[in-house]
């Protein structure tokens, strides 16, 4: 009962958010001056940010459910998924100052939930991005499986922070992260590895395995519907990090 009350207080505050995204979207019409620009930067950040705050919360739910089908599983060019995905994040982390490179091998494909596989990059991203250093991105084939590699230059992790990365349940906003992107790749058939040293950066490995044709089960559930907003996913899920500026009235779509 107080599972199904939840889905239903999560499914009312997107609806409220949705129609708060129209009201700033009516005002920009008006706001023809700097100021009225800027206050309205700082609500669609706050919006944006309540949206992944629910869409997280929603994924979680559904994640740790055992009666919840769990992903959309279809073929998958790994090599244009990658690339677009990867173009997206250049594109949003320009807007907050942080250096972002990437590589993705050609060829690849497989067959996979490519929305839940952009959510686990955009977790991973969102906490690398954090550190201010640079962010590294690589999508590269393993033996029989694509590694998904997100890399910083911060301060790095101790040997004991590095044993409790993926403590369930997780004990702040990075944990919440790894936790997500750790069971997105287990739903997979993969795995979520992190490699530091104190002082030099941390990588994150995600290792998902290439599946020739379908699974047995088909296994459904969407990530979280930032789209109904009318807004890219990569702000929503990056907008954490990213300054109000990043979200002026004419830069969102």
């Amino acid at each position: 009962m107080l599972e199904s009350s939840t889905g239903a207080h999560m499914a009312q505050l997107r609806m409220q958010l949705a129609q708060m995204t129209a009201a700033s979207q009516l005002l920009e019409r008006y706001a023809t001056d700097e100021k009225s620009c800027a206050y309205l930067s700082t609500i669609n950040q706050s919006v944006c940010r309540m949206l992944r705050l629910v869409g997280r919360l929603e994924l979680a739910r559904r994640l740790t459910d055992e009666d919840e089908v769990r992903l959309q599983v279809a073929p998958l060019d790994i090599t244009r998924w990658g690339t677009d995905l990867a173009r997206r994040l250049e594109g949003a982390l320009a807007g907050a100052n942080v250096s972002f490179t990437w590589e993705v091998a050609p060829g690849l494909s497989g067959v996979a939930d490519g929305g839940m596989l952009e959510q686990l990059v955009l977790e991973l991203v969102s906490n690398a991005a954090k550190t201010g250093s640079p962010v590294k991105l690589t999508v590269q084939p393993g033996t029989g499986s694509v590694r998904i590699t997100v890399s910083d230059q911060g301060p790095g992790l101790d040997a004991q922070q590095l044993s409790t990365l993926f403590q369930q349940p997780p004990q702040e906003e990075q944990g919440m992260g790894v936790a997500l992107a750790q069971q997105i790749a287990q739903l997979h058939g993969g795995l979520l590895m992190a490699d530091s040293k104190l002082g030099h950066g941390v990588n994150m490995v995600a290792v998902i395995p290439l599946r020739d044709g379908m699974p047995p089960r088909r296994l459904e559930t969407p990530p979280p519907q930032w789209g109904d907003n009318g807004l890219d996913p990569v702000l929503v899920g990056l907008s954490d990090v990213l300054p109000a500026q990043s979200f002026a009235p004419d830069t969102l779509g």
